[in-house]
């Protein structure tokens, strides 16, 4: 609301009014006798605001995790309390065991109202909306049905693999453009330019305004939503000239593909993708009309649920391929010993193939391994691992209490780094911590009893990601099709000297690394060889 008219001193009095509400409502005479659960102390009205780092939150929720002797902490910071917790046992009590009261959703005024982001199935809040559209997701990427998204990530995988060939020096591009390109087939049925596909351009717009609005406490309004009727010209309400850039991106983001997807349907040429399968399926038999501005209720569903899938699904499977691609740079050893399990198991005949998984577990640990060591979504606060949950009403929990509409934060990368779970080197990047020793020749097989990162990484309870299983298909086959084709090295400086690889990371909606170099090269002609056959013959 730009034209509102309220006075910088209702607004100002509005807000401190709002705190002090909070405050003494959490102070005085609450009718409940546990305590809540630790934390650092709290200030009169300000709560934890100076506690909260601005950076790496889930290292310090492990140090407050580890000073209070408790998995669970509870902090609050302008009037909302958080629940944060740091073990995968109170995760599953609490998000699993409980989801019928914690699979709510926090209201990120900024997104949602400001900017227009309401339509997104991650930000739905639980109920009938929501579940319309998570089982439109579900049935499409059941583990059952990899056949519809198999095709779209070869093809996609092969012209990558091309690309590296062609440009090695761009390989950050290219990464980037083949989970674009993934996620666009399957979604779409589209068929992106090698370079500068204008889809994968405007899909990283999007990740970008989710990235800048989704950081915890960057902006005010999400705390006290009274701050939307703040007209954009009053002093710090920045807030709302951003919003106004960025509204309509969505919209104007995932229309075109849609209804390119609705006009090939009319004219006979659609190919086979989530949005064609969903909308053959809808009962009124009418043809479509592409571009119209009222849809149907269900074809709102599949338009927000394919733009759902396009607006993240790229942006958090390349993260994952860089934490790859920067694990094999600083841990050659671990590369080489993947090499010569995949030129045993696979040789230099064909590319590795989805039904080779369970003959490769020493590339299997190296996937697990970097879900592990630097999980992309450490919070469990963006697109594939959700965000946050919300517990729905009061509840207890070890003796502590948990009050309604508490915003609750799986700290995944403190379970991940479970020294009880992964051993007192949780910290290091060690494959072999899946493994066994095996009765085979190469002498290895997965240990049953290790807890799979997956079952952590990617959410809890009913908010965890519909889309995993495409996801961890997409990444196994990339990163064992890379390792089989390529050797990943040191850059060249110039003076001649390889470039020592460093492990940083950039704190942000996600757990990014920092910009590195490497080099990537054929680990052989032959292998040059296959990967230009095999991008020719188009086979599936």
């Amino acid at each position: 609301m730009e034209g509102a008219t309220l006075s910088p001193a209702i607004i100002v009095a509005m807000v401190l009014g709002l705190v002090f509400v909070a405050w003494h409502h959490r102070n005085s005479g609450s009718n409940h006798k546990l305590p809540l659960p630790p934390g650092p102390t709290k200030l009169p009205l300000l709560g934890n605001v100076l506690d909260m780092p601005s950076s790496f939150q889930w290292i310090k929720f492990s140090q407050w995790a580890e000073k209070f002797d408790s998995d669970i902490l509870h902090l609050e910071v302008a009037g909302t309390d958080y629940i944060v917790l740091n073990s995968y046992d109170a995760a599953t009590d609490l998000l699993e065991k409980r989801s019928s009261i914690y699979s709510g959703r926090p209201h990120y005024t900024m997104l949602c109202d400001l900017v227009g982001w309401s339509g997104d199935l991650v930000l739905m809040p639980y109920g009938n909306e929501w579940k319309s559209h998570r089982k439109l997701f579900q049935q499409e990427f059941h583990p059952a049905n990899s056949s519809l998204y198999l095709p779209h990530e070869k093809k996609a995988l092969r012209a990558f693999l091309k690309s590296l060939l062609d440009a090695p020096e761009e390989w950050g591009e290219h990464t980037q453009h083949l989970l674009g390109a993934i996620i666009l087939g399957v979604a779409y049925g589209l068929h992106v330019q090698p370079k500068d596909d204008p889809y994968i351009e405007t899909a990283r717009k999007m990740s970008d305004v989710l990235t800048n609005t989704l950081i915890p406490g960057e902006f005010l309004v999400d705390s006290f939503p009274i701050l939307k009727y703040v007209p954009s010209w009053f002093p710090g309400a920045s807030f709302k000239r951003k919003a106004s850039s960025w509204n309509g991106i969505r919209n104007a983001t995932i229309t075109p593909p849609f209804t390119r997807v609705q006009k090939a349907m009319v004219n006979g040429t659609a190919e086979d993708c989530f949005t064609l399968r969903c909308l053959q399926r809808l009962e009124r038999p009418e043809r479509p009309d592409p571009g119209r501005d009222n849809l149907s209720v269900e074809e709102q569903i599949i338009k927000n649920t394919a733009g759902t899938m396009f607006e993240g699904g790229s942006d958090t499977g390349s993260t994952a391929l860089l934490t790859f691609i920067l694990a094999m740079l600083c841990f050659p050893h671990a590369q080489r010993e993947a090499q010569e399990e995949l030129d045993e198991v696979i040789g230099k005949e064909r590319l590795p193939d989805p039904e080779d998984e369970d003959s490769l577990p020493y590339v299997k640990a190296l996937m697990y391994e970097c879900f592990r060591w630097e999980t992309v979504l450490p919070l469990c606060k963006y697109f594939r691992s959700s965000l946050p949950h919300q517990v729905d009403r009061d509840d207890t929990y070890k003796g502590y209490f948990i009050p309604k509409h508490s915003t609750v934060i799986p700290n995944v990368w403190g379970m991940l780094r479970d020294e009880k779970t992964y051993g007192p080197n949780a910290h290091l990047f060690e494959p072999k911590r899946w493994l066994l020793k095996g009765s085979d020749q190469r002498g290895w097989k997965l240990n049953p009893e290790m807890r799979e990162p997956t079952g952590i990484s990617f959410g809890f309870g009913r908010r965890v990601c519909p889309g995993k299983h495409m996801a961890l298909s997409s990444f196994w086959l990339s990163a064992s099709s890379l390792l089989h084709s390529f050797n990943i090295t040191p850059a060249i400086d110039k003076d001649g000297n390889p470039i020592e690889p460093k492990v940083e990371y950039v704190s942000g909606a996600q757990n990014r690394p920092a910009p590195f170099q490497c080099t990537i090269k054929p680990r052989s002609e032959e292998h040059a060889v296959l990967i230009r056959q095999a991008l020719d013959s188009n086979l599936e």
